[in-house]
């Protein structure tokens, strides 16, 4: 027999007994539903667990702390603590390991801006400005810093929010302003002073305590939204940030200032950044940085953590899906020895007339397989339907009970899912009918003749 006649044969064959056929394909829909829908659930939580992880920075990117563990060891000669810090002879040594694309310093500390009437507290990190672009920093205004930038700042995008009206009754204080109000500044264009002096409100008129210093520095950019790490935070060349640090402390505490300085013959940094040049590099790097004696944290290592816990999730909700997929090949195998029983007869009479095993073989594993394979894709086409009905309904049920971000999605199917579980549906119908295929076979053709 050739091949198109099987399948001719066994495709009428499904619908000689039709209700039989459409409950046992129904429970391969329900079965592929259940374990694409099951599994959906999870991929979706980890996409979105994986977005919130990159809003919180750049997934090849690797903070070094010191080693805090070793504070008993760090005493100086008054057997005082010292507190540990990051020398520039370790980010050297860091700098130089295979796949590190760039290393820099941190530096932050908290100032206080001035921009015409609005003051502001504002923390402000120094870092060398040529690893900006390396750590995959943007701007959605102006640039980035460039080396040779001294005075110059790159602010994050919601700064704006940092900053108040103290003559404002409204908004003494800045954590109870609206943040809403639109503030008549532009960081790039206005004129921006700057202290270390982080005295509350406007200056107090004949104070006899010593002005403070006031900077003058230049806003040249403003970052792009949706890094949580860089939204309320300012960017400045470390070198110059420690140099006006230092200046202002030794102008406060003259005394200390020329010892300090005398003393202190190499800066120590409590962060550093490490940008890798690829993500499955991270982990690598980031063991050797802590070889080095460094605490080394990564989001990279979060995120492999949470894709263990997602994987064993997924797991036991394929797991349950599979159970409904199970109870349906049962199914299939039930229906297909059924299948046997009634067409004895014409198997026995496929036997005499020169029908070969294989082809009679062939024909209930068509059959199977092509029940398998239409409860597949009509299995798909559900869990689709039901996917939108959880994205939908099912969202904005979520976001009104437990807060959840209207955009966020409970369920996804990509593409290979999708195929994957009609090639799957298939694949059980394929072995469901290979045991009464078998048994197709064995029949005595003289008896399968003479059976009413």
């Amino acid at each position: 027999m050739k091949i198109f006649d099987v399948i001719r044969m066994a495709f009428r064959n499904l619908f000689r007994s039709k209700v039989r056929t459409i409950l046992t394909v129904l429970g391969i829909i329900i079965g592929t539903t259940a374990i694409i829908i099951m599994l959906s659930l999870g991929i979706a939580i980890n996409t979105s667990y994986k977005e919130q992880m990159s809003r919180m920075g750049d997934m090849n990117v690797i903070t070094v702390y010191p080693n805090y563990e070793k504070i008993d060891t760090r005493r100086n000669r008054r057997d005082e603590w010292v507190e540990p810090t990051i020398s520039q002879a370790e980010l050297d040594q860091i700098a130089q390991i295979p796949n590190v694309e760039a290393v820099t310093p941190f530096y932050e500390t908290t100032v206080k801006m001035e921009i015409g009437k609005y003051l502001g507290y504002v923390s402000i990190v120094g870092l060398k400005p040529e690893a900006m672009e390396a750590l995959n920093y943007k701007v959605s205004e102006g640039r980035l810093l460039v080396p040779g930038d001294t005075n110059q700042i790159v602010f994050g995008f919601d700064m704006k929010q940092q900053f108040w009206n103290p003559k404002d009754r409204n908004s003494r204080r800045w954590w109870y302003s609206d943040s809403t109000e639109e503030k008549d500044f532009d960081f790039l264009e206005d004129k921006i002073k700057m202290t270390f002096d982080l005295s509350y409100g406007e200056r107090f008129p004949g104070s006899s305590a010593r002005k403070p210093k006031l900077y003058k520095v230049e806003g040249v950019g403003i970052l792009e939204e949706g890094n949580w790490e860089t939204a309320y935070r300012a960017f400045m060349n470390i070198e110059e940030l420690l140099k006006l640090q230092e200046e202002y402390n030794r102008s406060n505490n003259p005394d200390q200032g020329g010892k300090r300085k005398q003393k202190d013959t190499e800066v120590g940094y409590q962060q550093a950044k490490v940008k890798v040049n690829e993500i499955k590099n991270v982990l690598d790097v980031q063991e050797q940085i802590r070889a080095t004696g460094l605490n080394a944290y990564s989001m990279a290592e979060s995120l492999e953590q949470a894709n263990k816990t997602q994987a064993v999730m997924q797991g036991v909700l394929g797991g349950i899906g599979a159970i409904s997929l199970l109870v349906a090949a049962i199914g299939i195998a039930n229906t297909m020895i059924m299948a046997i029983y009634e067409r004895t007869k014409e198997i026995g009479i496929m036997k005499v007339i020169g029908a070969r095993l294989k082809d009679i073989r062939r024909l209930f594993l068509y059959e199977s397989s092509m029940i398998g394979f239409i409860g597949g894709v009509i299995g798909v086409g559900v869990s689709y339907g039901l996917s939108h009905f959880l994205n939908t309904v099912g969202v904005r049920f979520l976001s009104g009970s437990i807060g959840m971000v209207g955009d966020a999605k409970l369920s996804i199917i990509p593409i290979w899912l999708a195929v994957l579980g009609m090639a799957f549906s298939a694949f059980i119908g394929l072995i469901s009918g290979f045991l009464p295929a078998r048994k197709a076979t064995k029949l005595s053709a003289l008896t399968a003749i003479h059976t009413e």
